[in-house]
């Protein structure tokens, strides 16, 4: 063997340790696990891979988008119940009558859509404040009334 062959040998043992042998084991994010445990991404590396290895920021951004839609969702309820209540009542009483615990017995049913959208919206929540799992959602309802936006 020429000592060039070696040479190129001991190069790539060197240069490859710790890393992933080869790039076949890359995932959909363009990020592999080296044998340490480190995380390294390609460049053009794209976030949608959560629980695996993608690129850093991810995790704020995917909860940033989760609390925009939380935020867009509250809003569109409130202005559907301001407009069911009626433009004499001012929107921060109609919000106060619908988070209020004394709920009249003329209150409408939600429709099967709204049941829905309910459920994957506290499905979000729950997902994104773990510890809020074990309150009542009278009680989840009465926190986020009075959260500053």
């Amino acid at each position: 063997m020429s000592t060039a062959a070696v040479c190129l040998a001991a190069f790539l043992v060197v240069s490859g340790s710790g890393r992933v042998a080869s790039g076949d084991e890359k995932n959909s994010c363009g990020c592999y696990r080296t044998d340490g445990g480190n995380c390294y991404c390609d460049k053009k590396a794209k976030c949608g891979c959560p629980g695996e290895c993608e690129p850093k920021g991810c995790d704020e951004k995917r909860q940033k988008e989760i609390d925009k839609e939380i935020n867009a969702e509250t809003k569109r309820a409130q202005e559907s119940t301001r407009k069911h209540v009626g433009t004499d009542q001012s929107a921060a009483s109609a919000a106060k009558d619908v988070t209020s615990e004394k709920r009249s017995s003329s209150a409408k049913p939600l429709t099967p859509a709204q049941l829905r959208e309910l459920a994957r919206l506290l499905d979000l929540y729950v997902s994104a404040h773990p510890d809020e799992r074990e309150k009542g959602i009278e009680q989840v309802a009465r926190e986020l009334a009075h959260a500053p936006n």
